[in-house]
């Protein structure tokens, strides 16, 4: 039997846990250490088993080996609810909220207060109310939150966790649809809890976060504990390393030279409550970068482009010069192109599917064989882009619900490479994907643009965007803001220029 530390400063302490999974070991005797008013960042690439570590903690999946202590007790958690009576509470990266309910009950879902035997109502707003005040955010919160955005969604998970009291808060990557003000409120609350000996695992692959935030940062890798540091005894790139295992290559800007023909051209597409009068075109070859705030209208531009969404109004769109009517994503694909969801969880991947089935799942047409599927050539498909796109997977058929989101990400955008796109649209392609799977994407996205495809690509990163295009569209409340051709001498302030002209 392990023993816990003497230091009665630890409210966690995880001593040598092993988790195995069919084919891979998950984790190997990892440790980590969670002191009371502490920001503890945890961070690792892709599939280096932070998820499994805080999965374990909030007793979703049980561990094979190890020992966890909470405030000098032995813990022994079979259930998450069993976590949440330990007030150790979640904030997961995925939003798993109730679409109909208000933002009041989405709060206190499972946590409901009581009166008289019955939900009070009037107490549910009014301390609802209370909790995004901490996150100075003011919304109706008898609003369903379908009608909200994902960054509004993600502040309400947020303050979802707040209800229980938390003493073990786990944020996993919370501010990856947030804007720069709303994650700077967020900051601020975690300041506020850590004043009141809350303690904090902060999961990001925002680094400079980590920088600003965190006061001891645990490295894991391929399963193992690399380092536990206190934050100023570490710098950013020396953590990038640790974390790779190897000197990662920084982001740079490739110049390129682009083709004058024109792949897609949209006219005047409109709209209501969403974007209005919106014109753009899209050469072949070019990456172009969609920018703007969050909420600014550039998914559901897009969505409508690529035949999710309807435009309300008199509208024109062209595939090589040629009028075009795209009233669903099937005549969207018909036309060669593709389309990347932003939350890949719910619109990207079938997660009850094998990692081959998700790769192959438009290319289904061309791989029939007198009217059936020719499995032999799907199987050659998915083995093929496995190995060129070094998906970490034990087998093509591992359920994708099973592989890191970087690896997820990469299945989904080989799953267009295999279709062979003509455009490829790609919202947030690199949200929630460590340093070095993000450069994986980025030199995908340059090969296919090598090869005459037109790709668009929407992010609120702005290295990203300053780093990857060829051109960018500025898009503020709705509308065009203006365009920037000369991208190599832009900077991030050029852009909200032209966003806020």
């Amino acid at each position: 039997m392990l023993q816990p530390s003497k230091n009665d400063s630890y409210i966690i302490e995880m001593k040598n846990i092993t988790k195995i999974f069919p084919g891979t070991r998950a984790l190997d005797r990892v440790s980590l250490k969670l002191r009371k008013g502490e920001i503890h960042a945890l961070v690792g690439e892709n599939g280096a088993g932070k998820s499994t570590l805080m999965n374990i903690l909030t007793g979703q999946i049980p561990m094979d080996e190890g020992e966890i202590f909470m405030e000098g007790k032995s813990l022994r958690l079979t259930s998450p609810e069993e976590a949440l009576k330990n007030n150790i509470v979640l904030v997961p990266q995925e939003l798993n909220l109730v679409p109909e309910a208000s933002v009041a009950e989405n709060i206190f879902l499972g946590n409901e207060n009581i009166r008289f035997g019955f939900i009070s109502s009037g107490i549910t707003q009014r301390k609802a109310k209370e909790l995004l005040g901490l996150l100075n955010v003011e919304l109706d919160v008898t609003q369903p939150v379908k009608e909200l955005s994902a960054a509004y969604q993600q502040l309400i998970s947020i303050a979802r966790a707040l209800a229980y009291t938390p003493k073990v808060l786990i944020l996993d990557e919370p501010t990856s649809v947030l804007t720069n003000v709303e994650a700077d409120n967020l900051f601020r609350a975690m300041k506020t809890l850590k004043r009141h000996g809350t303690a904090m695992v902060f999961i990001t692959h925002h680094l400079d976060e980590v920088m600003e935030q965190a006061d001891r940062i645990t490295i894991m890798r391929n399963g193992e504990l690399v380092e536990e540091v206190p934050v100023d005894e570490i710098t950013k790139d020396e953590m990038i390393t640790k974390m790779a295992g190897k000197k990662v290559q920084q982001l740079k800007r490739v110049k390129r030279s682009v083709s004058d023909e024109i792949f897609y051209e949209a006219k005047h597409l409109s709209r209501k409550g969403e974007f209005e009068d919106i014109s753009f075109s899209v050469h072949k070859g070019e990456i172009l970068c969609v920018a703007g705030l969050v909420g600014a209208g550039r998914t559901e531009i897009f969505k409508c482009v690529f035949g999710i969404t309807q435009s309300d109004f008199c509208s024109q769109t062209y595939i090589e010069g040629k009028e075009v009517s795209i009233n669903s994503p099937e005549a969207a694909i018909a036309y060669g192109m593709g389309y990347v969801a932003e939350e890949r969880r719910h619109d990207g991947i079938a997660p009850g599917m094998s990692v081959m089935e998700n790769m192959v799942l438009p290319s289904y047409g061309q791989l029939r064989k007198h009217g059936l599927i020719d499995y032999g050539q799907a199987v050659a498909l998915a083995d093929q882009y496995i190995s060129e796109m070094s998906i970490k997977t034990t087998s093509r058929d591992t359920l994708i619900k099973n592989l890191s989101g970087g690896n997820q990400q990469k299945v989904i955008v080989a799953r267009w490479i295999a279709k062979g796109v003509k455009m490829l649209i790609l919202d947030e392609p690199t949200r929630g994907i460590d340093v070095n799977a993000k450069g994986e994407i980025h030199n995908l996205i340059r090969e296919l643009a090598d090869q005459g495809v037109a790709v668009v690509v929407i992010s609120s990163e702005m290295d990203e965007v300053l780093a990857m295009a060829d051109r960018i569209m500025v898009i503020h409340r709705g509308k065009v803001s203006g365009f920037i051709n000369d991208v190599d001498s832009t900077t991030q302030e050029d852009v909200l220029k032209v966003a806020f002209q």
